[in-house]
């Protein structure tokens, strides 16, 4: 049983405001509770200088020395777009600035690093983690042309907009500060060789060692990085770190395991690896979820111990970097403009965000409720409805029944409100009653087809007002088909017109329509004749008990009229 207090350590929630200023995000306010902030979000949002604010919960994982944010609300100017929806706020200067060798350890920092060096880091299956404190990575790092200098040289450009300082004079700074990193980690080897480390060893290990907790974790991650050095693919890695994976760890030890598997977790690489093949977008996205909730290797016997004690940690919820990581991983699949499923259209990529949200709801209810993952969700819904893409979906469909019906199944599928009311217009353009009954070829048997769409308007989630407006024409129109086709047809007697109701108008939505339907279903059940003249077109006894009873229960289910008024079948 995995103690999740012991090694997940003390948490604490609070909250942020930001404000978005060009292309940057900048933390304004935090407080333990929203009410504490949202006074002033309020009052920031209306300044002509601020094109945007957000709301973020922020969890901080005391123990591990890291945090996680979850945008909860954004209020962006109109016409402003974010070029990174992902982007940390800074807290006055870029997050990723260094001052001395040791920053380069930080979260930021080595995320950033990761970027920079992504070709370089994933040809030799690394982490930013083993470069920082093993002096073999360092030194083939440094000595690996001119990849240091280049990386280094964009952070420069990069650290200093928005500053006094030129980018040559923080390049020179930041070559110092790589220079002291390598020049620390001689001088660490120089005091003493690498600890040696074997499955089920790293507990003994931790508890073995003398000296300060800096001095300790740094020889922890040392020999850590020893370890994976033979390491060829990534799932190798993993199954070698994770063999170290044993009850008795600490927070400590814990951390260390978390921040590699982390980093390791970074790279698309790494997920393709573990999904076995070249997969398409779809499939990398349903797998990152699955290996979030913890659900691959599960029963899998070809997955090495190291990777089954991997997926147990994350089913446990002890790896918290991890799981942060693999969730940003999943939130930049689903903010990419790249398709889901190559070469798919509108309708099919549509289908595929809608069963990407039905497999966080099945394996990652956590996830399913993240508000960010449902905003990525909603905005990549938005951007598939262009009117390009929806005029080529309805050139698909040869009727006006189909293309409401394709528009219909979009606005069930979507995810989110923002597309949902985007797709209104397109529907409404769609809504005209005189062709759907021209189409139909009769105007009695088109009062089901109206009726039918206007139950499926009614139980969408499409704007209120969109909504009302189509509902209203709809209404109408089969309002006057009720009145005219049924019951102003002297051709049909009075019994066959009830019947005709019954059949043509179950399940309408509220709305004139409706009432004049239930009217005239609750005035033919007064009287005792409709029944008695039914029931003689059936010479049997046995007969008339079935086609009784099936238009008692006719009569319930279309909701028309009010139960008590239908008759107690024998």
């Amino acid at each position: 049983m995995v103690d999740k207090k012991r090694l997940v350590g003390v948490t604490r929630t609070s909250f942020e405001l930001h404000s978005f200023h060009g292309d940057q995000w900048l933390l304004v306010k935090d407080g333990a509770e929203l009410r504490q902030i949202e006074p002033a979000a309020a009052l920031l949002v209306q300044r002509n200088e601020v094109d945007g604010i957000r709301l973020v919960r922020r969890t901080d994982y005391l123990d591990h020395d890291f945090s996680v944010t979850v945008t909860i609300l954004k209020r962006l100017r109109t016409g402003v777009q974010e070029a990174d929806p992902l982007q940390r706020a800074n807290p006055g200067r870029d997050a990723s600035w260094c001052e001395k060798p040791e920053d380069f350890l930080g979260d930021v920092q080595r995320q950033v690093m990761r970027g920079l060096l992504a070709k370089y880091l994933d040809e030799r299956r690394l982490t930013p983690l083993e470069i920082l404190n093993h002096e073999l990575h360092a030194k083939a790092l440094d000595q690996a042309g001119t990849t240091v200098q280049g990386a280094l040289q964009r952070l420069a450009s990069q650290q200093v907009r928005g500053t006094q300082q030129s980018a040559v004079g923080r390049m020179k700074e930041l070559i110092a500060l790589a220079d002291g990193v390598l020049a620390g980690l001689l001088k660490q080897a120089k005091s003493g060789p690498i600890h040696p480390l074997k499955p089920g060893g790293f507990a003994a290990l931790a508890g073995s060692l003398n000296g300060g907790p800096a001095e300790v974790t740094a020889a922890l991650y040392r020999s850590v990085a020893a370890h994976l050095s033979a390491a060829k693919s990534w799932v190798e890695k993993l199954d070698l770190l994770f063999q170290l994976w044993e009850p008795d760890l600490t927070v400590r030890e814990m951390r260390i395991l978390d921040s590699i598997a982390a980093e390791i977790l970074a790279s698309p690489l790494a997920l393709k690896e573990l999904a076995g093949k070249e997969r398409n977008r779809f499939e990398l996205v349903t797998n990152a979820i699955d290996l979030h909730a913890g659900n691959l290797g599960k029963g899998e016997g070809e997955w090495p111990a190291g990777v089954r004690a991997l997926s147990l940690l994350l089913a446990e919820g002890v790896l918290p970097r991890t799981m942060a990581e693999l969730r940003t991983g999943l939130l930049r699949h689903l903010h990419a403009r790249l398709p889901l499923r190559t070469g798919s259209g509108l309708r099919d990529e549509m289908r595929a965000t809608a069963e990407v949200l039905e497999h966080l709801r099945l394996h990652a209810p956590a996830l399913a409720r993240d508000e960010e993952v449902l905003e990525a969700l909603a905005l990549r819904a938005d951007r598939l409805i262009q009117p390009e893409a929806m005029a080529e979906m309805m050139a698909t469909a040869r009727s006006l029944a189909a293309r409401i019906d394709l528009v219909l199944t979009l606005v069930e599928e979507v995810p989110g409100d923002p597309p949902k009311a985007k797709l209104a217009p397109y529907l409404r353009s769609l809504i005209s009653p005189e062709d759907m009954i021209r189409e139909c070829g009769n105007r009695a048997e088109a009062i089901r087809s109206l009726s039918d769409t206007a139950r499926r308007i009614h139980a969408s989630r499409l704007p209120g007002a969109a909504k009302r407006d189509m509902l209203e024409v709809l209404d109408m129109a089969v309002h006057d088909c009720i009145r005219t086709e049924i019951l102003g047809n002297g051709s049909v007697n009075f019994t066959d017109r009830i019947l005709m109701l019954l059949r043509l108008c179950s399940g309408l939505p509220d709305g004139r329509a409706r009432q004049l339907a239930g009217d005239t279903l609750t005035q033919a059940l007064r009287r005792p004749e409709f029944i008695l003249n039914y029931l003689e077109r059936f010479p049997g006894a046995g007969e008339r008990r079935v086609a009784y009873q099936k238009l008692c229960d006719a009569l319930v289910e279309s909701g028309l009229v009010d139960r008590a008024l239908v008759p107690k079948a024998a």
